[in-house]
């Protein structure tokens, strides 16, 4: 089945007799590219494949095979219907919080017909503050990108949970720098998710964009995939991003951010450093006592791959930051563990009996 059409391909499709099926819950496209290689082998292989999502997640890909069916969302309450009549043998998704009133499990009977729980991450940040409780809790498995975070995870999930430490799916068989000489003379403006950090970064676009016109580059906004574009008034005069795809990104010149995770992801493509705004960290649950003494990484980011300006001293600057290579690579390799993130995880899956 070729996806021209998104209105052939809206279909309810979960055959009850089968207990094989891989199932993947996408939300968009901007989630799938983060599972694509695992998704590419299910598929390639002749899986019976069923693809959950809110919209069609695949962009301009095509894919050719009448194992794969597409069962698009309608609202909320088609979504927790759907996913509590599941039946297969994985389920595999980068979205947290399965088990939860708004992402439930399924609840057919037999139990021993319902699919295993496989979480697989979209971003290389600690998952202690930036995720909300319960995030990781109910997943019988989770494939981690590194030790750091593996590590981390032992205080969020239960002892049911298995994690594997695999590498991270989307920089499968990328070595660190390898897109480093490609750039156009851009930079991008990306803050991460919530309201009260691009306030402060919005409010202050006037000296942030004359700052990248002094380096006699062009800027660039790219809103978080979540925020509502339309809620941004000071964007006149300036060029938007919005490919949820992402395969740009290693062309910008620089990367200015937040504490969003594409700045881990920007640094492991280009080894260019980052400029860090100083805004407020958006936390979506307290650390218990024993994690306070976790390093975590979207903090570390900011002063080892690149450095920090306070908004109100824009204006001041005078150039992108300069790093520490050694520190920096050095810092980066161990958040990704393997480069060879695919291999790895097929053979956590064969070991289990998950394939």
């Amino acid at each position: 089945m070729i996806f021209h059409d998104i209105t052939t391909i809206i279909r309810f499709a979960i055959r009850k007799n089968n207990a094989d099926k891989i199932i993947f819950f996408i939300e968009n496209l901007s989630h799938f590219r983060f599972i694509e290689s695992i998704f590419d082998y299910f598929f390639k292989n002749n899986y019976d494949i069923t693809v959950i999502s809110l919209e069609n997640p695949f962009g301009t890909r095509d894919y050719n095979n009448n194992n794969l069916s597409l069962v698009l969302l309608k609202d909320e309450k088609d979504k927790i219907t759907t996913l509590k009549n599941l039946k297969g043998k994985l389920f595999i998704t980068t979205t947290p919080s399965i088990g939860t009133p708004i992402f439930p499990k399924s609840q057919i009977i037999p139990k021993e017909d319902r699919p295993k729980y496989l979480y697989f991450f979209h971003s290389l940040v600690s998952p202690n503050e930036m995720y909300v409780k319960n995030s990781f809790k109910n997943f019988d498995y989770i494939f981690s990108p590194s030790d750091i975070i593996t590590e981390q995870l032992n205080f969020l999930v239960s002892n049911k949970t298995e994690i594997f430490t695999t590498g991270y799916l989307l920089f499968n068989n990328i070595e660190v720098g390898n897109y480093s000489k490609d750039f156009d003379d851009k930079v991008l403006i990306a803050p991460t998710w919530g309201e009260k950090g691009v306030s402060q970064l919005m409010n202050n676009i006037d000296n942030l964009t004359n700052f990248i016109v002094k380096q006699k580059l062009k800027p660039v906004f790219r809103p978080h995939p979540m925020t509502d574009i339309n809620k941004l008034n000071n964007l006149k005069g300036i060029s938007l991003d919005q490919d949820k795809d992402l395969k740009n990104l290693h062309r910008y010149r620089h990367l200015i951010t937040d504490f969003s995770g594409i700045a881990l992801e920007y640094f492991y493509l280009t080894k260019r450093p980052v400029l860090f705004l100083d805004v407020s960290k958006k936390i979506k649950r307290k650390l218990g006592t024993k994690e306070k003494k976790l390093k975590l990484i979207e903090n570390d980011m900011r002063t080892i791959i690149g450095d920090i300006i306070s908004l109100d001293k824009i204006s001041d600057l005078n150039s992108f930051p300069t790093i520490e290579n050694k520190i920096s690579l050095e810092f980066i390799n161990e958040i990704n563990s393997n480069v060879n993130s695919l291999e790895n995880t097929l053979e956590a899956l064969r070991k289990n009996n998950l394939n």
